[in-house]
C-alpha cells in the first residue's frame, strides 16, 4: 500500500541471488521443465528481491550472493517474462565470503535526506489505520437506538465523543428535529459547522445521497453551498430496500438512482468545489462505473474508495469478493470498508487485516459485536480501536488522515 508516484529508482539488469529453490516436478502451469532453478534475485539499486528464473548454471553450482544479469526476451509479452530469464555473470569470482552468513553485496545507491525521510514517512503512514464514525444516515431513528442525533447540537455532541474514542472523520446525513433526512442546506450547513465549531480537528464527510425520493440537483447542491473537506459518491443504481433477512419480506421497496452522468457531474461538481470524492462501491459493477469514467481525467489522487457490504439490493461481506474489490481499485487509491449490521465488524477487521481503513456507526449498526444495543457510534469507534490495536495498526489523527487521502485542511 506504498504510494510511490514520487519515489520511482532506476535499476540496473544486474543483481545477486539472495535465496534460490530447484522446482523438480512438471506442471503445466510453470515456464520451464524440470529441473530449473527459481531465485529470489535483487537488482542492483532494489531494496526487495524478487522470483524468477536462472538458467546457464547447473542447479548444483548455484550459490546465494552470486552476481547474475538479466536476459531480455525477443518480443514483448508484457508481462514479467519481458525478462525471459537471469544469468550468471560470467567474470565474478567470489560470490560468497568464506563465514557463513557474511554474503559479498554490492555498494547500495547513495540515498539524499529528504529521500530517506519521504521513505520513513510513508512507512509509517501505511501503519496507519483511519476510523470514520457514520453518526446517523438516512434510515435509522431513535426508536431503534436513542443514540441517533437529529438535531445539530446532538450530531456535534457525537462527533466530539467519537473523536475522543479514536475516530478522524465522521459521516453525516443532517436530520429535520423529527429525524427525518434533509437536503434543505441551511440545515446541513448547520449542521456541519456544529460539529466544526466543537471538534475542529475531525474531517467531515456529507453525503451526497441525502434520503430517498431527492432530485440529482437537490443532492449535489447541498455539497456545492457547504463545501465539506469529503462527500459521498455513490456509482450505481440499484435497489436499496429494506427486507427481513429471515422471511425475505418485503418492507420497503426502492431503487436508489446514481447514473453515469450522475457520477460524472457530482463528482466533477465535487472536484471543482474542493471537496474530495469518497466514491461508494456496493458490487464490482460500481467500480466498474468508476473506472470506465475516471478515464476523462477529473478525478484528483489519490482516489478514495469505501467498500459497503450488506445492504439489501447490494452484495453481502464475502473476503473473496472484498479481495477482487481492492485487487480491481487504480494504481494508488486509499479504500475504507462499512457493513450492514452483523457485517459491519467483520467487513472492519478484514479491511485492517489487508492495509485498509475502517467505518462504523448507527448509520451502519446499532449494536456492538455482542449483541447490546450500541451506547452511541462512538462505542463503535472504541470496538474498532481495540481491532486496529489487536491487528497492529496504528490509529490515524485527523490531519494524518487528510494526508493519506490528500485533503487540505479547512
Amino acid at each position: 500500500m506504498t504510494d510511490l508516484r514520487d519515489a520511482w529508482v532506476d535499476l540496473k539488469n544486474t543483481g545477486e541471488v539472495v535465496n534460490f529453490t530447484v522446482v523438480r516436478y512438471n506442471d503445466r502451469h510453470l515456464p520451464r521443465k524440470a529441473p530449473f532453478v527459481l531465485a529470489m534475485i535483487k537488482l542492483d539499486g532494489a531494496d526487495t528481491p524478487f522470483a524468477h528464473i536462472l538458467e546457464g548454471i547447473e542447479p548444483d553450482s548455484v550459490k546465494i550472493g552470486m552476481r547474475v544479469e538479466a536476459v531480455f526476451a525477443k518480443q514483448t509479452t508484457n508481462t514479467i517474462l519481458d525478462i525471459d530469464h537471469f544469468q550468471p555473470i560470467r567474470d565474478t569470482k567470489v560470490y560468497v565470503k568464506e563465514r557463513a552468513g557474511d554474503v559479498a553485496k554490492p555498494e547500495a545507491p547513495v540515498k539524499t535526506k529528504n529521500q530517506m525521510e519521504k521513505e520513513e514517512k510513508r512507512k509509517a503512514m501505511s501503519r496507519k489505520v483511519i476510523i470514520t464514525a457514520a453518526l446517523a444516515g438516512a434510515a435509522t431513528m431513535k426508536n431503534q437506538n436513542p443514540a441517533v442525533p437529529y438535531t445539530p447540537k446532538e450530531f456535534a455532541e457525537e462527533a466530539a465523543r467519537c473523536y475522543k474514542a479514536g475516530a478522524a472523520m465522521v459521516h453525516v446525513h443532517s436530520r429535520e428535529e423529527n429525524g427525518m433526512p434533509t437536503h434543505e442546506h441551511a440545515r446541513i450547513k448547520e449542521t456541519h459547522d456544529a460539529i466544526k465549531d466543537m471538534t475542529p480537528e475531525l474531517i467531515v464527510n456529507l453525503s451526497s445521497a441525502v434520503g430517498m425520493g431527492k432530485t440529482p440537483e437537490q443532492r449535489i447542491s447541498q455539497i456545492i453551498h457547504v463545501k465539506p473537506e469529503m462527500a459521498s459518491l455513490n456509482t450505481n443504481t440499484m435497489n436499496f430496500s429494506i427486507v427481513d433477512r429471515k422471511s425475505g419480506k418485503i418492507f420497503i421497496d426502492f431503487v436508489f438512482e446514481n447514473t453515469f452522468t450522475m457520477l460524472q457531474d457530482f463528482g466533477k461538481a465535487m472536484e471543482e468545489n474542493g471537496v474530495k470524492p469518497e466514491i461508494e462501491i456496493y458490487d464490482m459493477g460500481g467500480l466498474d462505473n468508476v473506472l470506465i469514467i475516471m478515464k476523462q481525467g477529473f478525478f484528483s489522487a489519490p482516489m478514495n474508495f469505501n467498500f459497503v457490504w450488506g445492504v439489501a439490493g447490494g452484495q453481502s461481506f464475502r473476503p473473496e469478493s472484498f479481495i477482487a474489490l481492492k485487487n480491481a481499485l487504480p494504481a494508488g487509491s486509499n479504500f475504507t470498508t462499512c457493513g450492514v449490521g452483523i457485517e459491519q465488524f467483520q467487513a472492519i477487521t478484514m479491511s485492517t487485516l489487508v492495509g485498509g481503513h475502517m467505518r462504523v456507526g448507527l448509520e451502519d449498526n446499532i449494536r456492538i459485536p455482542n449483541g447490546e444495543m450500541a451506547k452511541g457510534s462512538w462505542e463503535q469507534v472504541e470496538w474498532a480501536v481495540r481491532i486496529a490495536e489487536v491487528l497492529g495498526r496504528e490509529i490515524a489523527t485527523p490531519d494524518e488522515a487528510r494526508e493519506i487521502m490528500g485533503l487540505k485542511k479547512r
